[in-house]
């Protein structure tokens, strides 16, 4: 695949980013105890642009507390929604305590079930 035509699949990918999302979620839910998944940043806001990524924040007591463990998590939720390698989708991973860390700096939280 050609550079210019993954900047296209992805640009598609953010303006579909819905139907993505339903994925990640059912993802998340098969591997994480009791998660709450959120998106946040400029797909929320409504001014995100085929270049943007799509802030997503998985909160769960789940979550493990080490990187690379937590790498680990990421990438079975990308295989788990057949994200491509491309995929415009910034995971962010936080337990119960990191939660609440960003639900103080972040003003614009969407919940997805």
């Amino acid at each position: 695949m050609e550079y210019v035509d993954i900047l296209m699949e992805r640009s598609k990918m953010v303006e579909n980013w819905r139907s993505y999302l339903a994925k990640i979620v059912e993802a998340v839910n098969e591997i994480l105890p009791n998660p709450r998944v959120y998106v946040f940043g400029s797909t929320v806001k409504g001014c995100a642009v085929g270049g943007s990524d799509v802030d997503v924040l998985i909160v769960s007591n789940g979550i493990p507390n080490g990187n690379i463990e937590r790498a680990k998590v990421k990438v079975r939720i990308e295989e788990l929604s057949k994200l491509p390698p491309y995929h415009p989708f910034e995971l962010h991973l936080a337990d119960e305590k990191e939660g609440i860390w960003y639900f103080s700096k972040i003003k614009e939280l969407k919940e997805f079930h």
